[in-house]
């Protein structure tokens, strides 16, 4: 399988939001910002440079126990594939988003300390996660949320039948 993978460590910028698939499989997603820091030897500090910027969508049980832990602002790593989409704005330009499809999430404790529980195994189905409109559809809803694209999907719009995962 050719794919990019991506390992990255960064801060969680948007609250992470837990919705469902047609098929009723669990995804979350959520931005994260990475920020890159630099040593200024003339002036004996640390200095922040240029942010990026990342979507970061999780599937199933990753998504459940993701959407239990993590809270805007804090400070997470990202074990995933990379994945690049093109898009024409509503001014008419080109662009690309870069996206992350986790593999896993975990806290960082660069920052600070957490504790871990052990869940359940489920049953997980083989579909294909990716090819689902629905998590197309609020990837690009997060993102427009971010950059101020377009109004964003409601909760029942980006859900089937108006399902919205609150508790899963």
């Amino acid at each position: 399988m050719n794919e990019v993978a991506i390992d990255i460590s960064g801060t969680v910028v948007t609250d992470p939001v837990l919705r469902q698939t047609k098929t009723g499989d669990a995804f979350l997603t959520f931005r994260m910002a990475v920020n890159e820091r630099r040593w200024n030897a003339q002036e004996n500090t640390w200095s922040d440079g240029a942010s990026q910027f990342f979507s970061v969508t999780a599937f199933r049980t990753l998504a459940g126990n993701a959407y239990h832990s993590l809270a805007k602002g804090q400070h997470v790593m990202v074990s995933g594939r990379l994945r690049l989409s093109q898009y024409v704005a509503q001014d008419g330009s080109q662009r690309m988003s870069v996206q992350i499809d986790a593999h896993d999430i975990g806290a960082s404790h660069k920052f600070g300390q957490t504790s871990f529980t052990k869940c359940s195994d489920p049953v997980i189905p083989s579909s294909d996660r990716l090819a689902d409109d629905i998590v197309t559809e609020v990837t690009r809803t997060v993102e427009n949320e971010q950059f101020g694209r377009s109004e964003p999907a409601s909760d029942e719009e980006a859900t089937e039948g108006g399902r919205a995962l609150v508790d899963a």
